[in-house]
């Protein structure tokens, strides 16, 4: 075998290896809310059979525990969806293909390694916490617990 072949190969295993990362990482981000839904709906159900509001800041804490939590294991399936996007982007170039068939090279870091490059920017924390698919999950668990709050007070004054 001969370089070119060995990279055309390491090309294809990097491909479903990306793909099987981006989809164990979908499957943790999956487990990930619903520990964060099932610990929430716990610290609120306990708060309310002691009655006792101060119980629901536990929730704040719960919810912002959880969003960084997410935001990191996002931030490295993001990283990881990149590469398969200049991946595919690279598959799909046909002047690309050719001259790599040509000059039998692959261009380097295309799959290996599957963690970004040093030259290749990281996705910000800042960032992955206003991902439309942690902001809006998060900001509502806080809305809600906020309501609960509120709701648990009114009616302790009344």
């Amino acid at each position: 075998m001969n370089r070119f072949e060995f990279q055309i190969t390491m090309l294809q295993q990097g491909a479903e290896e990306l793909e099987k990362k981006i989809a164990n990482f979908t499957v943790n981000l999956l487990q990930i809310k619903t520990a964060a839904i099932a610990i929430w709906t716990a610290t609120m159900g306990w708060s309310f059979s002691i009655k006792s509001a101060p119980i629901i800041l536990v929730g704040y804490v719960v919810i912002i525990s959880f969003w960084f939590l997410e935001a990191f294991y996002w931030r490295v399936q993001y990283s990881c969806i990149r590469k398969a996007s200049v991946l595919t982007e690279y598959l799909n170039n046909q002047k690309a293909l050719d001259e790599s068939f040509e000059n039998e090279s692959m261009p380097e870091g295309l799959v290996y390694p599957l963690q970004p490059l040093k030259s290749e920017p990281q996705v910000s924390l800042s960032k992955a916490l206003r991902a439309p698919s942690l902001a809006i999950f998060y900001g509502l668990l806080l809305a809600a617990t906020s309501t609960i709050l509120v709701i648990t007070n009114s009616v302790k004054s009344l």
